[in-house]
C-alpha cells in the first residue's frame, strides 16, 4: 500500500490548485497568478508522469527532469521580482544565468542519461532557492510587511516550496549516492509527506491572503 501512496501527490496539487481557482480573485497581478499556473503545471506533470510510462513503456525521468528545469527557473524568477534591494536582484539574475548553464552542462557532460534523475541540477537549484528565499524572508521581516506577512499568498508559497525541496534534497542525494537503502515503501511515504505539507501551505496561503498584499 505505502509503495503507491506517492501516486496520490497529484490529488494533492489538484486540490490545491482547484482551491487556488475558488480564490482566484485575491490574486491581483500576473505574478501573483503565476504561483496557480505553477501548480496547475504541477498537476499536469504528475499526470503525465504517472500514465506516461504505461502509454509509451518509455521510463518517465526525462519529464520531471525538465519539470526540475522549469520550476527553478520559476523559483528563482519569482524571488527576483520579490526582492526589492539591488543588490538582491543582481543576485538572482546570476543564480538564474548560472543554473541554465550549469544545468545544460550537467545534461550534456555529467548526468547525460536520461534514464535517471539529475540531482546535480536538484540539488544546486535547491541551495540556489534556499539562498534567495533567506534574503527574501530577511528584506520582509525588517520591513513593515512582517506585520502582515501572513497574509501574502508569497510568503505561504515559498515556505511551501522550502519544507518540501530542502528535506527531500538529503534525502535524494542519499539515495543517489548509495547511503541508504532504496525502500520503495519508505521513498513513496516520505514524497507523499512532503508533497502534503507543501501544498498545505500553498492551500493555506489561498485561504488567509488578502488580495492587498499580493501585489
Amino acid at each position: 500500500m505505502l509503495e503507491n501512496i506517492r501516486f496520490y501527490t497529484i490529488y494533492l496539487a489538484l486540490l490545491s490548485g482547484i482551491i487556488g481557482l475558488f480564490f482566484f480573485y485575491k490574486l491581483p497581478n500576473n505574478k501573483a497568478k503565476s504561483i496557480l499556473v505553477m501548480i496547475w503545471l504541477s498537476v499536469i506533470i504528475e499526470f503525465l508522469g504517472i500514465n506516461f510510462s504505461k502509454w509509451t513503456g518509455i521510463i518517465n525521468y526525462f519529464i520531471f527532469n525538465f519539470y526540475i528545469l522549469i520550476s527553478f527557473i520559476y523559483y528563482i524568477y519569482l524571488l527576483k521580482l520579490l526582492v526589492h534591494k539591488i543588490i538582491y536582484k543582481a543576485i538572482a539574475n546570476l543564480f538564474l544565468v548560472i543554473y541554465i548553464i550549469f544545468y545544460a552542462i550537467n545534461f550534456i557532460l555529467i548526468q547525460n542519461n536520461i534514464d535517471e534523475t539529475f540531482t546535480n541540477s536538484f540539488a544546486i537549484g535547491v541551495l540556489f532557492v534556499l539562498i534567495l528565499s533567506c534574503l527574501y524572508l530577511i528584506e520582509m521581516f525588517n520591513s513593515e510587511k512582517i506585520l502582515n506577512f501572513k497574509k501574502s499568498i508569497y510568503f505561504w508559497f515559498i515556505l511551501g516550496v522550502l519544507l518540501f525541496h530542502l528535506p527531500y534534497l538529503p534525502f535524494l542525494l542519499a539515495l543517489d549516492w548509495f547511503l541508504i537503502e532504496r525502500v520503495e515503501s519508505i521513498y513513496s511515504f516520505v514524497v507523499f509527506i512532503l508533497n502534503f505539507l507543501m501544498h498545505s501551505c500553498f492551500i493555506i496561503g489561498f485561504i488567509w491572503t488578502e488580495k492587498r498584499y499580493n501585489y
